[in-house]
């Protein structure tokens, strides 16, 4: 008897060990995760127009060529864009301490970081401005989209927007400011809208979202 209850704690044992070695990952440690989807690669379109109810219009986020992301589902996504893991990702120094995390305009950037841009679907008549500010007063400084002549798109410093016409699909230089170089892992949180000239919107007009510098 003794030695069938030294066997049977000795299995238990054993199926123990087994089960806390599947629960934890083989290798290195699993990367942050900074909402239930971190995008850290790919053709995304933040702004992204489709006319599901012609003529009306809505605003959506389009992931690579996948269903278009409702605004009000895109809490569950963060894009991450990390400077080690990308040669598209890099600290520009500019006076001082201060400087901007600098995100390629290159089609080349979808490779290893999110490549952001905005998209009218040509199937869709209209046209519109697209708006851009801060969601909260924590971010770490402002952000711009830069156009491939270098000339500011839009920021959050600034209240200008972005005409955006049917059939335009097109893609930025992206800075993210801050008054030091961080060291950790930079969140900015952003709201980007669509003012409708032309068909109304049939859905909201505005989303927020979330993206993360890695150093």
């Amino acid at each position: 008897m003794l030695k069938i209850r030294h066997a049977r704690r000795t299995m238990i044992a054993g199926l123990v060990g087994l089960s806390v070695a599947l629960a934890v990952p083989a290798g290195p440690a699993a990367a942050d995760v900074y909402a239930t989807n971190d995008i850290t690669a790919g053709h995304i379109d933040i702004v992204n127009i489709e006319c599901p109810s012609s003529p009306s219009l809505a605003l959506t986020t389009k992931l690579d060529s996948g269903t278009p992301i409702n605004p009000t589902d895109l809490h569950n996504y963060a894009f991450v864009h990390q400077d080690a893991a990308s040669p598209y990702v890099s600290w520009v120094p500019t006076t001082g301490t201060a400087g901007y995390w600098q995100v390629s305009i290159s089609s080349a950037t979808m490779g290893s970081a999110p490549w952001v841009g905005f998209n009218f679907n040509g199937s869709c008549a209209g046209s519109g401005n697209v708006w851009l500010s801060q969601a909260s007063a924590a971010n770490p400084g402002r952000v711009e989209l830069r156009n491939s002549g270098g000339s500011v798109a839009l920021s959050t410093a600034t209240s200008a927007t972005y005409a955006l016409v049917s059939g335009q699909h097109t893609h930025f230089e992206w800075r993210f400011y801050a008054s030091s170089k961080p060291t950790t892992a930079a969140t900015y949180r952003l709201y980007f809208g669509f003012g409708s000239n032309g068909p109304p919107l049939s859905t909201q007009n505005w989303l927020e979202a979330e993206f993360v510098i890695v150093p």
